[in-house]
């Protein structure tokens, strides 16, 4: 019975964890370089936050993460931020509304790591 549970736990744990499609190693790129391997579809998108963000300081947000060979985004980590935490839950939350599509001259869909940087508030 206890194998059968552990069985069980493991599959969902694992099973159901999404893993990085990846065609080849992934290599790193400069943020200003990106668009000679991989295109955001949408040059825009929006997210709604709490009201109380608004009572945060300016800052940014450089958020580091890998473009598999589907043009999903895994493994965002914050490298980092100003004013430090104050708008990290806002660059993860940006990274995730990110779409993207191989470029033209990335035909074998090679995946990335690249770090882009959010600015937040009025001033920055």
């Amino acid at each position: 019975m206890k194998k059968t549970i552990v069985t069980i736990v493991a599959t969902f744990l694992f099973g159901c964890s999404a893993t990085p499609n990846l065609s080849t190693k992934p290599i790193e790129v400069q943020a200003e370089n990106l668009n000679q391997h991989w295109e955001m579809k949408s040059q825009s998108f929006s997210f709604s936050s709490p009201r109380h963000i608004a009572k945060r300081p300016d800052g940014y947000v450089k958020v580091r993460y890998l473009i598999d060979s589907n043009g999903k985004l895994f493994n965002p980590e914050i490298v980092e931020s100003v004013p430090e935490g104050v708008w990290d839950d806002q660059g993860l939350k940006a990274v995730k509304q990110m779409e993207y599509e191989p470029s033209q001259s990335n035909t074998d869909k090679k995946p990335v790591y690249v770090t882009t940087e959010f600015h937040f508030g009025n001033r920055v």
